[in-house]
């Protein structure tokens, strides 16, 4: 799991957070790169991707899943080569996904907010 400091917009993996309260803050844990005090924001309002390449990835998959979803709830009557078809087409997606985006689908970034 990483954090994205909200201050210098950096990721780090959670195990580089720097406790704050040893450092006399009584709430939150500071940033590695730049030592502002920070807390996570676990409904963080945006998505946090590795890279734009990474953004464009995850673009074309919903639009794959809205296409199959379009074309299985149009087709009648619904075989198991529809289904087939459909769910094929999520192999090269995830095989593409682990070797390209690793980052993105097996280390969540989690946002970050100042403490008040």
């Amino acid at each position: 799991m990483n954090y994205q400091c909200c201050y210098c917009k950096e990721e780090f993996p959670a195990t580089e957070a720097i406790d704050g309260y040893k450092e006399g803050y009584k709430i939150g844990f500071l940033c590695p790169k730049c030592g502002k005090n920070i807390q996570d924001t676990p409904m963080n309002e945006e998505w946090i991707f590795s890279s734009n390449s990474s953004k464009l990835f995850f673009a074309i998959f919903m639009g794959y899943f809205f296409l199959a979803w379009i074309f299985l709830e149009f087709s009648e009557p619904n075989t198991w080569v529809h289904y087939g078809v459909a769910l094929g087409g999520l192999v090269p997606f995830l095989v593409y996904s682990h070797i390209k985006h690793p980052k993105d689908m097996y280390s969540p970034t989690i946002g970050t907010k100042p403490v008040k």
